[in-house]
């Protein structure tokens, strides 16, 4: 994502949180009804631009979020990179999020509230009234602003009354640094602020498109190999007089068009991943770039992963016989601009080699067929009357 579309979706993200500034809950009641702090931001004066760093800390953990020349990374997934949209979101709506009421804050009421400091309840207890802090920093890392995030506001219902899931949460709870001895109530639940880092990754991990040739491997045998000559054109097994079934080879296509991230592996070496004996899968695709995923044992829902992608894209167009010169200066135009974007994806998908993924198995079964499980089934013969 450039500079310029952060910055028209943080314009467009700031709006809506703008809008949801004014909402009111069930329970205002309990708030006094004159309030010289409503409407006022809780955060005054920060600018999402200063923002370099992002530190959570709740009951579950702690994560680490740092903005360098290529974007957002998340320090506990050994640096991969960070979903943009949520940390925008989280951002816009920090900096815009407006106080509808405000009350001196009790100290009685800190574990009614979630407006503990985490870390700071018993071990066995460590959940119960603890909040989520959110710090941001600057580039040098010094401290632009604080916040202790406590428990969210439910709509104004019956769900809401007893407690039901189902239930919307409308507002938040929070203490802001320089302010600790107020609580505010803000229009917003920030449902973004957790610190479970695998909800940060971005999980368009890898898209391999127009596949031409799809091959399986294990501790160096070919296990199978399906290729096509055009991407109209069904598959077939090489080197043989077979035909796969045509679900099945197209299954494994799609497989490496959609190859979606679950989690990142922070150290690969305090696991057993299986991926000193891989099933090898490459792909070569019709623009000529090649992948390689090697893919390790089963992890719950997952499987062990990595990935290698190469190649380089055609530089010159295959003339066109009979193409006519407006057609041709067009057509090349259309040529390099295409060739420009593979050349800037493959050096997106080399970076990927840095990494062990966990991808998760319904998306991978259909590369880990062996060969005869890719054949159509054989037909049961119909039974005698």
């Amino acid at each position: 994502m450039s500079r310029k579309q952060f910055l028209v979706l943080l314009a467009v993200l700031a709006v809506l949180a703008a809008a949801a500034g004014g909402v009111v809950w069930s329970d205002r009641s309990a708030w006094t009804s004159a309030d010289s702090r409503a409407g006022q931001k809780a955060i005054p004066g920060l600018k999402i631009s200063e923002v370099a760093g992002i530190a959570i800390r709740d009951a579950s953990g702690e994560l680490h979020l740092a903005r360098g020349q290529a974007g957002w990374s998340v320090r506990e997934r050994a640096d991969f990179a960070a979903d943009t949209d949520r940390v925008a979101g989280m951002l816009v709506k920090l900096a815009e999020m407006k106080v509808v009421q405000s009350e001196p804050l009790v100290e009685s009421l800190r574990t009614r509230l979630d407006l503990l400091e985490p870390g700071t309840t018993e071990p066995k207890d460590k959940a119960t009234g603890a909040g989520t802090a959110v710090e941001l920093k600057d580039a040098k890392g010094g401290v632009l602003a604080r916040v202790l995030l406590g428990k969210k506001i439910m709509k104004g219902s019956a769900m809401a009354s007893l407690g039901r899931p189902e239930a919307d949460a409308t507002g938040r709870y929070l203490v802001a640094s320089g302010d600790e001895k107020t609580v505010f109530a803000v229009g917003d639940p920030l449902n973004e602020a957790e610190a479970r880092a695998q909800d940060w990754l971005v999980k368009d991990l890898l898209r391999v498109e127009g596949s031409k040739t799809i091959s399986s491997s294990k501790d160096g045998k070919l296990r199978w190999t399906v290729t096509r000559n055009t991407e109209g054109m069904d598959w077939k097994l090489l080197g043989s007089g077979q035909v796969p079934d045509l679900q099945k080879a197209t299954d494994l296509s799609s497989s490496l068009g959609w190859v979606n991230l679950v989690d990142v592996v922070a150290d690969p070496a305090q696991s057993d991943t299986g991926l000193d004996h891989p099933v090898v899968i490459k792909a070569e695709t019709f623009d000529g770039l090649m992948y390689t995923l090697n893919v390790g044992k089963q992890a719950g829902a997952s499987y062990y992963v990595r990935i290698a992608a190469a190649g380089e894209p055609a530089k010159a167009r295959k003339p066109v016989k009979g193409e006519k010169a407006e057609d041709k200066e067009k057509n090349d135009k259309a040529f390099e601009e295409q060739r420009k974007k593979l050349v800037d994806k493959l050096e997106r998908e080399k970076k990927l080699e840095r990494w062990t993924y966990l991808v998760a198995k319904t998306g991978l079964d259909p590369l880990l067929r062996d060969r005869q499980q890719l054949m159509p089934e054989k037909k049961k013969p119909a039974k005698k009357s």
